[in-house]
């Protein structure tokens, strides 16, 4: 199935109480002054694309308001009755035009496993200006390590066609387990 991205809608979630983008399949430059929601945009498609790969508790505390984690709207929070936090992206299948709406919520996980979401995420990089500051974040009197950035940055993100990720394969190492592969 080919398909584009056709609508995104976000409710209670960063910078939104309410948003609704209509795409219907074209291309996206976005811009705004400090403060309008582009990171807002950023962080809830890599929340959704990301959470194919989650489980349900993985996804649910970002949504949860007695969660540490949770990225709800806080003046949405404080209204009397809040609505529930959730990312809904519908995607236009291009040769049957047929729309398929995928949702994550605190108690919705419709994208776990989807085959669409996941080949999403893995064509989708999203990276921000922390990530490459980490490529200059030490003073010459410092000994450079770019480790710690490949172990939160980019293990986490390697994905194998079949068998253990990398990532799963460190774990093990820094564990201690012996020969972690086999």
């Amino acid at each position: 199935m080919k398909a584009r991205l056709h609508r995104i809608c976000i409710t209670n979630f960063k910078a939104f109480r309410e948003f609704s983008l209509n795409l219907q399949g074209r291309h996206l430059l976005l811009y705004g002054a400090n403060g309008a929601g582009k990171s807002s945009l950023y962080w809830a498609l890599y929340t959704f694309l990301q959470s194919a790969r989650k489980p349900q508790g993985g996804v649910a505390k970002y949504f949860d308001p007695a969660k540490p984690e949770h990225l709800l709207n806080l003046h949405e929070q404080k209204e009397a009755s809040p609505r529930p936090g959730e990312i809904a992206v519908t995607l236009r299948d291009a040769a049957t035009r047929t729309d398929t709406t995928y949702r994550i919520s605190q108690t919705v996980h419709g994208t776990f496993n989807q085959p669409a979401i996941l080949k999403g995420d893995l064509a989708s990089d999203f990276i921000t200006y922390r990530f490459f500051f980490g490529f200059s974040d030490f003073r010459n009197s410092e000994r450079f390590n770019l480790w710690s950035l490949f172990e939160k940055e980019i293990l986490p993100f390697c994905v194998t066609i079949g068998g253990q990720s990398p990532y799963d394969m460190w774990q093990k190492i820094r564990a201690g387990t012996p020969n972690p592969s086999g």
